[in-house]
């Protein structure tokens, strides 16, 4: 009998941290539906005013990055860019931004701002920018290209798996003939370009299409990213 007692008073305690443990279920927090837009703001720069950041973060789960280093006088040294993959982490309500460089994470602090994790005590906002234009900068981009007998190409970029059609503009025309020379079999060619996007309105329809300013080297056919 003291045997079944024990038995019975140690089931009631292990159902009993079973009945606690589902309570302490850990808290999420659910994406935002207006997440997605243009944040701006300063961050803090050792050797120079500051570095201006601008986060495009897309509809499409896809993000542009840059971070522009001004000297003192005001002027702008130079940007860099990044390129890539965004979520919602639902458990630390927090973007999450994935490329070929490190993980950035940033908190959203309000409707209207996102505060980038680093190690600087500093606050590294970012602000909503509902004036801000689309991303249109000349940028360096690895991708795949191909192109349709009768006319056209595309370009699959790398680093966000997007896929942009070519403009038959700019630099056009010598893919086109690259592909003709170099290409004869119509495979899939891995290409590095300059290029900039651009919105296109034909009727009540726009698209977003990629502008060639350059290609930069020849292109690889049969190799992709």
């Amino acid at each position: 009998m003291i045997r079944c007692t024990a038995l019975l008073a140690f089931a009631l305690a292990a159902g009993g941290c079973g009945s606690h443990s589902a309570d302490q279920q850990q808290t999420t927090f659910p994406m935002p539906s207006n997440l997605a837009g243009v944040y701006g703001g300063s961050l803090p720069c050792g050797n120079c005013k500051e570095i201006a950041a601008t986060l495009w973060l897309r509809g499409d789960d896809r993000f542009f990055w840059r971070q522009s280093i001004i000297l003192e006088t005001g002027a702008t040294e130079s940007s860099s860019y990044s390129f890539g993959q965004w979520r919602w982490d639902e458990n630390a309500a927090e973007v999450v931004l994935s490329s070929r460089g490190p993980e950035r994470r940033l908190a959203q602090l309000d409707a209207e701002r996102l505060r980038l994790r680093t190690s600087s005590a500093a606050e590294n906002v970012l602000a909503r920018d509902a004036s801000a234009p689309p991303f249109a900068d000349r940028v360096p981009l690895e991708g795949e290209s191909a192109v349709v007998d009768k006319g056209g190409a595309t370009f699959v970029h790398c680093d966000t798996g997007l896929e942009f059609p070519i403009a038959e503009s700019g630099a056009y025309n010598e893919l086109r003939r690259q592909h003709r020379v170099l290409n004869p079999r119509h495979k899939v060619a891995l290409t590095t370009v300059e290029a900039h996007l651009a919105n296109v309105t034909a009727g009540d329809a726009t698209r977003e299409v990629l502008v060639l300013d350059k290609v930069v080297q020849p292109i690889k056919p049969g190799q992709g990213c």
